[in-house]
């Protein structure tokens, strides 16, 4: 028998049940798929962050410099699949201090938009994209800030920085000790960057 013959049996069946009946068949259908998620969810939760690395997507140039500098990449537009199997919008800020190599930028549009149907929290596709971005490049330091659009009304931001002692950094730069931006960054900033 066909899907299609299975699907049309299964309506005529639940056609045929008196309402009371077919309300709690379609009760019964949605908690099954509430908990399926909640399962999911719960596995996905116990993944290691390396699950989601694409890191493979990631294209290295060297560094044309031994000169010190600062590269900033913003990325105004990234998409992925929230925890709650919705899509979350947001943009990315990079800031690079690189060694012998520097970020080929095609292959980090590439890398972006591999992420948009993964399901996972911003909160660990940050650290992904962090731990991706220094396995790859090593650069002397990162900084990686992840603003996400309002959803509910809240909106969120994330920031990720190699300098941090407790990310094994030295605390060197001070760039980042008075930074009053109460979300991480600000879209009318990060445009002027350009």
């Amino acid at each position: 028998m066909s899907t299609e013959e299975q699907y049309t049996r299964a309506l005529e069946a639940l056609r045929s049940l008196p309402t009371e009946e077919r309300r709690r068949a379609f009760t019964t259908l949605k908690n099954e798929r509430v908990e399926a998620e909640k399962r999911l969810r719960a596995d996905m939760d116990r993944l290691p962050n390396s699950h989601w690395s694409k890191a493979n997507l990631l294209q290295r140039l060297p560094n044309p410099t031994e000169e010190a500098y600062e590269q900033k990449i913003y990325i105004p537009e990234f998409t992925f699949m929230g925890v709650g199997s919705q899509p979350d919008f947001g943009q990315v800020l990079i800031t690079f201090y690189p060694t012998l190599w520097t970020i080929e930028l095609k292959s980090l549009k590439v890398y972006k938009e591999a992420f948009r149907n993964d399901v996972a929290s911003y909160e660990r596709l940050a650290n992904v994209m962090y731990d991706d971005i220094m396995a790859v490049y090593e650069p002397r330091r990162l900084r990686l800030m992840m603003q996400l659009r309002p959803r509910g009304g809240i909106s969120s931001a994330l920031t990720i920085d190699s300098d941090w002692t407790i990310r094994g950094g030295k605390e060197e730069f001070a760039d980042w000790h008075n930074n009053v931006d109460r979300f991480g960054f600000d879209i009318t900033k990060a445009a002027k960057l350009f």
